[in-house]
Formats: structure tokens, sequence, C-alpha cells
């Protein structure tokens, strides 16, 4: 893509300064750990959360080998402690999964190789728990062990949504479409984000991902990056039109169904989605992520000044979101306004913790809501 001078000049300031970002994050120390699977879920059931988990041994640690182990802690139990005994191993599972799969979380973490956790063993007993493969087995294998008869309680509806929230952040598309979505929608029929799920498994088969795992690590723009297949946007669209009805989730698929008109350049069309998502969202992520799409749509334009506002908008709610900072501050510096560009980047450049792209965070779906699930899981289970 071409850029001009002074967004290429923006470009290298911020190439650079990840580089020495990439280069410092490798000092840092691994705590080692030391519990076995069987101990680490038997100390989880009693409420020593942080600790079960922080001390897991997850060294070359295989997804069946560790849903063996938990299914054999669930028999030592005993019969009348099984059903207890089920919901403890799939919450346990669940956070342990996500945990260890944390540091490539969102294909932006700097010190994150890919080739290292996207790589699939031929022998299925061969694959990692901290992989994308891991996700969506673990999340397969919750699915069964959760209740199929009764009344479905909080505990049971969260830990669905978490279920749902880790196979999505595993690309599980195929397994969340046919063994995971139904029996939950048969649990939780009311439930609106599984109706998103199944919408959003039935679209990314079809469509393709918002983003590559294997490349979104190497760059700083999700949006030039993910390879989708435009032929098949008319049918994602009408995939989400009939949940528009929802008001629940009417926001966030307009939001979706104006990615997916951008993806093939109908920016009038796009732009209208996101006016639409705007006056239904009150989520900032999204409130952010749907100003930074318009943004660069206007750019697309050659509308610098409509650019420049939705920029302002997102980078109000995350200032420190290194694409929208250089988009925002190129557009501005190209208009001379110099001193609040160099403002705006630096404060990018030099934050602590470098968030994830919006694009991804769109892309994670449920995933986003997976800290909150959890901590409510844990006051559930005590």
């Amino acid at each position: 893509m071409n850029l001009p001078p002074m967004r290429q000049l923006a470009l290298a300031s911020l190439l650079a300064a990840l580089v020495t970002t990439t280069a410092s994050s490798t000092q840092v120390t691994s705590q080692s750990a030391q519990l076995s699977v069987n101990d680490a879920v038997s100390l989880y059931a009693r409420g020593q959360f942080d600790t079960a988990l922080a001390e897991l041994d997850t060294r070359d640690l295989r997804v069946i080998a560790f849903t063996r182990t938990l299914d054999e802690w669930v028999r030592t139990g005993g019969s009348s402690a099984e059903p207890r005994r089920r919901l403890v191993v799939v919450a346990f599972a669940a956070e342990a999964v996500w945990k260890v799969t944390g540091t490539w979380r969102g294909g932006f973490e700097l010190n994150s190789d890919p080739s290292k956790v996207i790589r699939v063993p031929n022998d299925p007993e061969r694959i990692g728990l901290a992989s994308t493969e891991g996700l969506g087995r673990v999340a397969t294998w919750a699915a069964l062990h959760l209740p199929k008869t009764g009344t479905p309680d909080a505990l049971e509806r969260l830990l669905w949504l978490a279920t749902i929230g880790i196979a999505e952040d595993g690309h599980a598309w195929h397994w969340l479409q046919n063994d995971i979505v139904p029996p939950a929608r048969k649990r939780l029929p009311d439930e609106s984000r599984l109706r998103l799920a199944d919408a959003l498994a039935r679209t990314n088969q079809s469509v393709g991902a918002l983003r590559s795992v294997a490349y979104a690590a190497r760059r700083i723009d999700a949006l030039h990056i993910e390879r989708i297949r435009t032929s098949e946007i008319p049918g994602a669209i009408r995939t989400f039109e009939p949940l528009l009805s929802d008001a629940a989730l009417a926001g966030e698929v307009e939001l979706r169904i104006g990615y997916l008109e951008l993806r093939r350049n109908k920016w009038p069309a796009a732009l209208a989605r996101f006016d639409a998502a705007r006056a239904k969202l009150s989520e900032p992520i999204l409130l952010a992520t749907t100003d930074y799409f318009a943004g660069w749509t206007y750019e697309q334009q050659s509308q610098p000044v409509d650019a420049i506002a939705a920029y302002r908008r997102a980078h109000a709610i995350t200032p420190e979101m290194r694409n929208l900072s250089m988009r925002l501050s190129s557009l501005l510096f190209q208009r001379n306004e110099r001193e609040e560009a160099y403002t705006i980047l630096d404060r990018a450049l030099n934050a602590p913790q470098v968030p994830m792209d919006l694009l991804v965070m769109l892309e994670r779906a449920d995933a986003r809501f997976l800290p909150e699930w959890f901590a409510s899981i844990r006051k559930a289970l005590q």
C-alpha cells in the first residue's frame, strides 16, 4: 500500500518502537509451576483459584491427558459428588486453557511466536493445551460435561458462556456450530449471546475469520491482513440480519454487518451501518471499534475531516491503541497540527501495555467478556 511521506514517517517511528518493545519483553522470567493437574483442580475446588492456576504445571501439558485427569478426578468423588465436580472441572479447564494461552491472545502480543501456537500435530494426543486447537478441544470437552437435564441455574449459564468464549478465541467455528452451540441453546433457548455465537460460527466458516492468527502478531494494522471470501459476504449479512430484532444484539450486529460491507468496499453501506450501530451501542469498546472502522472508511473516500472526527471519538475511548493513534496522528500531521499529532503518537508508543487492535477485540467476540464471567463463576462456586 502506498502511503504519503508523512504517514510513512509515522509508521517508521511506530515500527521502531515496536522492535524496541519486543527486545525488552524477552527479559520476562517465567514462574516455575509445581502442581499436577489433579492437585491443582483439588485446590481450585476448595476456592484457592489463583493459586491453583498459577502453580499448575503446564510444561508439555497435552489436552487429552489434561481432560482425562479431570475426568478421573470427577469419578473419584463418588456418584453423589459427581454433578458438583463436573461443574468444577469445566470452570477449572476453561480458566486453565484461557490462562495458558494468554501469552499470545489477540495476535498482537509483541513477544509471541505464532508458529509455536498454531502448529497442530497430526497425533491428537500431542496437541498442547497452549494452542488455538487446545481452546477448541477444551470447549468441546466442556460442553459434554455440562448438565443435560434439570433447570439451568446462574452458574450453568456462566459456564456455557465461558465455553462459547474460549471456543471463539480458538476459532473453533466447526465445533461451535456442531458440538457446542446446539446443546447450549437447548439449555438456554432465550440467551442472546448464543444466537450470535451461532451466527458467528456459520459466517466465519463461509466468509473466513476477520483476521489471520498466523500473521497478526507480525503486523500492526489488522485492517490490512485478513483474507476473507468477499463472494460469501451477502450470505453472511443475511445470516446476521434476523438478529437485528434482538435489542441486546442489534448494535453489535450493525457493527458486524458494517464491517462486512467495508471488506467488499461498499463505503456508503458500511457508513450507514456504523451510524446505526453508534445509535444502538452502549459498550465502550464496540463504540470505539465502530468509529475506528468509520474513520478508516472515510479515509478510503479521501474525506480526512470526517475521518479525523471519527478517529477522535474512538481515541477518546482507547487513547493508547497504536493503530488508531497512528492513523489519527498521521492525518493531523498532514494538516500541520503537529504538536497534537506528536502527543497522540507519543502516548501510544510509550504505553506500559499495548492494547489489542480493535478489530481483534471484535473478532474475539464473547471472549472479551471472559474475565468478568470467570469472576462471577468463582463467586458462584464459593
